[in-house]
């Protein structure tokens, strides 16, 4: 069982989704991502190739020394969070995001790239804490009172798994937004912002010397 501690109002869990080249059908790139540089990790991250970014960072993570390592760990998190988001393991996504979001909150940013980063971040997982509530409230053969304690947190997830309920839409702007889309009608569905990071190698040294 996932243990569960709070987190400023969200929620860690010390259970880690660990990717499987075999099982997820991926080529070998460990020897590419041994070579990778942040800068490199962030174009994957906010080009949504989520999976080879967590190839990229747990190589960075493995030689990082704290306060690096704890932040380098944080965004690793998020991006393992929405591969599984997206690839429909709803449960996954919400546990790696709330894990991702604790450690970056224990940086103690005030602004800046990474700052942002952990606000959107906390909204992208709200947003999907709370739709899966709905969807919860409106399964026919129970009805569950979600109020965010450890029971709640796991029993969500297990609602429509592996359906895809979770979009993604672009705005004139070509802003990416996450789109909450199950299998009934919305004249507006609801949705987020996708996270973006908006830092360099150059934030992550200056984050040594906090």
């Amino acid at each position: 069982m996932a243990r569960l501690t709070t987190c400023s109002q969200h929620f860690c869990f010390c259970v880690s989704y660990r990717f499987s080249a075999a099982a997820e059908g991926a080529d070998d790139d460990s020897e590419e991502a041994e070579d990778g540089s942040f800068d490199e990790a962030v174009v994957l991250f906010n080009t949504r190739d989520y999976y080879k970014c967590h190839d990229f960072l747990e190589s960075l993570w493995n030689n990082a020394e704290e306060p690096t390592r704890t932040l380098i760990h944080g965004i690793l998190q998020c991006a393992v969070g929405f591969h599984h988001l997206f690839n429909q393991n709803h449960k996954g996504a919400m546990m790696e995001l709330g894990e991702g979001l604790c450690k970056l909150r224990k940086m103690n940013f005030k602004s800046g790239p990474f700052y942002q980063f952990e606000q959107e971040i906390s909204a992208a997982l709200d947003f999907i804490y709370q739709t899966q509530i709905e969807l919860a409230a409106c399964t026919e053969d129970l009805c569950v009172t979600m109020d965010q304690s450890e029971r709640s947190y796991q029993l969500l997830g297990g609602y429509a798994a592996g359906q895809l309920l979770y979009t993604l839409q672009s705005d004139p702007n070509e802003t990416m937004y996450i789109v909450f889309s199950p299998q009934r009608s919305y004249d507006s569905p609801p949705k987020v912002k996708l996270p973006n990071l908006n830092a360099t190698a150059e934030h992550l040294v200056a984050c040594q010397y906090k």
